[in-house]
């Protein structure tokens, strides 16, 4: 049996009854600090897919930052909800630790073939589906009173909370069930390494249970860690590595939201306008209202700019009657609709479910035709198909749809457009924006990443200890005749 190049150990520890329960708590440091670490490892292995598919090598930089990243979280799972196979806390370091009980080395960096970082995630496909089942595997249950249960912890974590029962009840960590999950946690780490690249050895499909791998899979003693400064040039590494991962999360954001802008605005109809899927509305009120729509002046580079260059609503009447649709001063229209009850809209644009109806106090009954008051900014009345259009100005309005002769009852299918001339503009600024933080975010993460890597990268220990030199073999005999010679000659 082979020894695999990643090589995750363990040494069994103690812990104790209790301190797993609070265990959650003292793990935050550390959680919020893997946090920008993964951010920050998620973009080194994306720099380094690239690197493989073009130079065929792994940046020895970013394969010692990624390695100390997943030695790190080893650690911590290690100690915390993965394992609680210790009560040491972990340190904050990507070295390796020769003395604490849970240790990760790698062989490498790796040389794997250009067209693996294609594939990769393709061929690691199985393992991926076994790791969810580890980790996130569950079940949702639930009954007629709306009571549900769900879990999604995975087999491991049914098991670690056996342990911790077992802890908590017994002071003692059973042995066969703590090597059957390091060896769970021994998969899913192996498939981790292999689909970014750590490791071109593609993971064994077999169970490797216990603290110490099959062969000589501990990590050699590593020398002393050389002095830094810590206040220096670690703090330069960890402020790029923080700097970045946020640039790299604001970066992605802003590239999204201006993706999303030109697509709405490639998806304009003839007219200009970017049409929300229409929806059915039916009331046996007087009155659908959608109220208090806040139009505000902007000033955008010094020129005015409300925002929404134009709106359109388009109602398809599914009754008889006639219908009235208006926009009105949202003040005038609740002195229209006082005392009467009506239906109001919210969240006009969105998927259907997001939209709400409320009901508002009063008397269901009829209002004054609204065909007869004086108020209203734009209007139309029609029995089949109506259609709005409207300015926006400054002011707070509210878009009435209502029957004509103010009695109650209606059905119709609304359909709300806008006409906006700042998508184009705004979301090519957002993309491109977007994507100049994302290669600045990935530089400083890069820089960041190797500069923290950089010690650990000096220190590292050999793949295999060193022997005592050995002697060089005698020179063999010029022939066998010359050596019965020597041998003769002596008598």
């Amino acid at each position: 049996m082979g020894t695999y190049p990643v090589r995750v150990s363990a040494q069994p520890d103690r812990p104790g009854r209790w301190l797993w329960l609070v265990k959650w708590l003292l793990l935050i440091p550390h959680y919020i600090v893997l946090a920008v670490l993964w951010t920050a490892f998620v973009a080194m292995t994306l720099i380094a897919y690239v690197a493989v598919l073009f130079t065929g090598r792994y940046p020895g930089g970013i394969f010692d930052f990624n390695v100390g990243v997943l030695r790190w979280t080893w650690r911590v799972w290690y100690y915390g909800y993965s394992v609680l196979g210790t009560d040491r806390y972990p340190p904050f370091t990507l070295a390796d630790v020769a003395d604490y009980p849970a240790r990760l080395s790698v062989d490498g960096p790796p040389r794997p073939p250009r067209w693996l970082p294609l594939v990769a995630w393709l061929l690691a496909l199985p393992h991926l589906v076994i790791v969810g089942i580890i980790t996130s595997g569950g079940f949702s249950n639930g009954d007629d009173n709306g009571w549900r249960l769900t879990y999604a912890g995975g087999v491991l974590g049914v098991l670690v909370l056996i342990a911790a029962l077992f802890l908590l009840f017994a002071g003692r960590y059973p042995g066969g069930l703590y090597d059957l999950v390091i060896g769970l946690n021994r998969w899913v780490l192996r498939t981790i390494a292999y689909v970014t690249l750590l490791t071109d050895r593609y993971p064994p499909f077999r169970l490797d249970q216990g603290a110490v791998e099959p062969g000589p899979t501990d990590p050699p003693p590593v020398p002393p860690e050389k002095k830094r400064d810590p206040g220096g040039r670690l703090v330069v590494h960890v402020t790029a590595i923080v700097l970045g991962a946020l640039m790299l999360a604001g970066g992605a954001l802003a590239a999204t939201g201006g993706a999303a802008a030109l697509a709405m605005h490639a998806s304009r109809d003839a007219n200009g306008y970017v049409e929300a899927p229409a929806w059915q509305v039916a009331t046996s009120t007087a009155a659908v209202t959608a109220g208090r729509i806040e139009v505000g002046p902007g000033d955008v580079f010094g020129q005015e700019m409300s925002g929404v260059d134009a709106v359109r609503i388009t109602v398809a009447n599914h009754g008889d009657a006639a219908l009235f649709l208006g926009v009105a001063p949202a003040g005038a229209v609740e002195r229209w609709l006082d005392g009467i009850a009506h239906d109001e809209l919210s969240a006009v644009y969105g998927p259907d479910d997001s939209r709400t109806v409320h009901r508002t106090a009063g008397t269901v009954g009829p209002v004054v035709a609204p065909t007869t008051a004086g108020f209203w900014y734009a209007s139309v009345t029609g029995t089949d198909t109506l259609r709005l259009d409207w300015t926006p100005v400054a002011g707070t309005w509210t878009v009435v749809l209502a029957r004509a002769d103010g009695m109650t009852g209606l059905s119709a299918e609304v359909g709300p457009a806008v006409r906006l001339s700042f998508l184009q503009p705004l979301g090519t600024a957002l993309l491109a924006g977007g994507v100049v933080a994302i290669l600045v975010a990935l530089l400083l993460i890069y820089l960041g990443g190797t500069g923290l890597a950089g010690g650990a990268r000096r220190d590292r220990p050999p793949s295999a200890p060193e022997g005592p030199p050995t002697a060089e073999p005698p020179p063999p005999a010029a022939d066998s005749r010359s050596g019965e010679k020597v041998g003769a000659g002596s008598g």
